[in-house]
């Protein structure tokens, strides 16, 4: 399997924040909050669609499971 640096450099981040985090989802949740609202001016959203917030997505996310049966 080839590796890709991309793939590579998202791991690492990834196994760096666990450890920073001691593996506590609930840390490792506050900090992706802390850091989306610190890099909110930087983001982009896809054209067309209005921006959301984080109860209208778990809104639309639970609809979705709930016709699925996930």
């Amino acid at each position: 399997m080839r590796n890709d640096p991309i793939v590579d450099e998202v791991r690492r981040a990834r196994l760096e924040i666990e450890k920073e985090c001691e593996g506590d989802f609930a840390r490792i949740y506050a900090r992706a909050l802390e850091v989306q609202k610190n890099a909110g001016p930087r983001l982009v959203s896809r054209p067309g669609t209005g921006k959301m917030t984080m109860p209208e997505n778990d809104r639309e996310i639970a609809a979705y499971r709930k016709e699925k049966r996930l």
